[in-house]
């Protein structure tokens, strides 16, 4: 299964916009993202990072409620470290699969198991952030650390991502859920990837770097 970047924009009762990203039509319950896959999760180091403040090393792993620390770049020089978490990786609902089959006329989510993935985001020092976003920094992936594909959604309030806000300089924490779509009978959503976003220099990279994972047990 290649990835493609393929947008819908469909109107929604709340004025918002479904956007589906790299989804295209099953090859086969087997079919692979053709992006590089990063090393086996048994490979991986745990984390070094915690919430005082030290950053996690490239190639880190960690379960759910377990924190990694990392730096945020934002615009005009503006940098803080975050502590982010993997919450919950839970099989979207039957509502909520039937909900998402409706935003698009096309039949992409055909044949798709749907994940939904929560990560809880905190600030733990650094320059003000609010009204920036490094949200997609993170990917859902497989167990083996590899990418899945991945619905972004705009204006869904069961699902949803948000900028930083004024509150979450001050310590309060937000949540970013992510929609994770893989064929049926193959490999399951299990967690996240953190591949360092725009960061530079950025050694978690996922082609030439060596990224976090977040992965459920």
């Amino acid at each position: 299964m290649q990835l493609s970047r393929v947008t819908a924009l469909i109107t929604l009762p709340v004025a918002a916009m479904l956007v589906l990203a790299g989804c295209s039509t099953p090859s086969a319950p087997d079919a692979k993202p053709t992006e590089k896959a990063s090393s086996s999760a048994t490979s991986k180091p745990t984390s070094t990072g915690s919430a005082d403040g030290e950053v996690t090393e490239p190639g880190a792993q960690v379960g759910i409620d377990e924190p990694i620390v990392y730096e945020s770049q934002g615009t005009d020089g503006v940098t803080a470290l975050i502590s982010a978490k993997l919450t919950e990786v839970t099989p979207a609902t039957a509502d909520q699969v039937a909900f998402l089959k409706t935003q698009f006329d096309g039949g992409e989510l055909d044949g798709y198991d749907i994940t939904l993935i929560r990560l809880e985001m905190t600030k733990v020092s650094g320059d003000p952030v609010a009204f920036n976003s490094d949200a997609t920094s993170f990917s859902p992936v497989d167990a083996d650390g590899e990418k899945v594909q991945e619905a972004t959604l705009i204006g869904w309030d069961e699902c949803g991502s948000e900028s930083f806000t004024e509150e979450f300089d001050a310590g309060a924490p937000i949540t970013q859920c992510y929609v994770a779509a893989a064929p049926a009978g193959g490999k399951a959503p299990a967690g996240l990837m953190y591949d360092g976003g725009f960061t530079d220099p950025n050694p978690y990279d996922s082609f030439d770097g060596d990224p976090i994972l977040l992965i459920k047990d």
